[in-house]
């Protein structure tokens, strides 16, 4: 269990921005060291074929835990009146931001005394943008890290107030490295803040000329994830394929066909023939793998709309065995 260290009075008053179930570690951190008067999260997404709503991970934890918290839609602009009587009412002295996915505009940033901390997981200005993690990973990375800045209105470019560096050894995968940091943040934010807010910290500005950002490479003026970014290129070396199935772990799970396996089947320990040629066309997720002999050696694969299967099972109802 992790352990958050109270060395400031509680009445200092915050407020948080962010979505998923992964901020919780923050969200216990802040609640446990300060007086945490708002939440600000999305509304509930839909999901399934069904489109049923469900409620998003910072929401449902401010609603078990009696903290009050107001919910955005995509574009802001139908809440913002709203969001901002909040806040104000609130009256927050600083704003936390973790796992947000909206552009916080600058007449929301003005309202904060101190302005809004962002916990943002690579060493800017290393990976600007939404997807720091899956990039250290992809590019094969000794290291990452945590870095806490002061939101400005373009996108990552505030000065930072404090840096953690982490080692990263090849093997791990993006929801693994996000719960790590996640978790290494919560533990860290308290005396980040203290140290902040009592002027022991003096912000740096970040050295924009050695920026780089997290575009995607299928819709390049962005820098989230696509489904399209996770398809598997067998013409790339075994290192980089292995870091691609790792990146896109939890989501969106690198993919491929069959078809193109077999193509590449010298780059893989055990790959023989399809059992049907019809079966080439049929798109596979690659859950796991690991290299063994500068080979691909699959653990977990799942074909599309089916279960996700142990290497041994796909082979038995898909190859040919020799």
């Amino acid at each position: 269990m992790l352990r958050y260290t109270l060395s400031r009075p509680m009445t200092t008053k915050i407020a948080f921005f962010g979505t998923s179930d992964r901020s919780v570690p923050i969200l216990e951190s802040l609640k446990t060291n300060f007086d945490l008067v708002l939440c600000v999260t999305k509304e509930d997404v839909l999901i399934g074929r069904h489109q049923t709503p469900k409620e998003v991970g910072v929401k449902r934890w401010a609603k078990e835990n009696g903290v009050k918290f107001v919910t955005i839609n995509e574009s802001l602009n139908k809440e913002r009146e709203i969001l901002i009587e909040q806040i104000k009412t609130s009256e927050a002295i600083v704003g936390v931001v973790a796992d947000f996915g909206f552009i916080i505009p600058q007449e929301i940033l003005a309202i904060f005394p101190k302005g809004i901390i962002n916990i943002h997981f690579s060493l800017l200005p290393k990976y600007r943008g939404a997807s720091p993690v899956q990039f250290a990973i992809l590019n094969g990375d000794a290291q990452t890290g945590i870095t806490y800045q002061l939101m400005e209105k373009t996108l990552d470019t505030g000065s930072t107030i404090h840096q953690i560096t982490y080692p990263l050894n090849g093997t791990e995968n993006s929801g693994e490295l996000y719960k790590t940091l996640f978790n290494l943040s919560a533990e860290h934010l308290p005396q980040v803040i203290n140290n902040y807010l009592e002027g022991k910290i003096k912000p740096k500005a970040q050295n924009g000329s050695q920026a780089s950002y997290t575009y995607s490479p299928t819709h390049p003026k962005n820098t989230y994830i696509y489904k399209e970014d996770a398809k598997i290129n067998w013409n790339n070396g075994i290192q980089s394929i292995d870091a691609t199935i790792r990146a896109y772990n939890p989501w969106p799970i690198a993919w491929t066909t069959l078809g193109e396996m077999q193509n590449a089947k010298n780059k893989m320990t055990c790959f023989t023939q399809l059992k049907n040629p019809k079966y080439a066309s049929k798109v596979v997720k690659i859950y796991e793998a690991k290299i063994v002999d500068n080979k691909l050696a699959v653990e977990k694969i799942q074909l599309a709309g089916g279960k996700i299967l142990s290497w041994k099972q796909f082979t038995n109802g898909y190859l040919i065995l020799h």
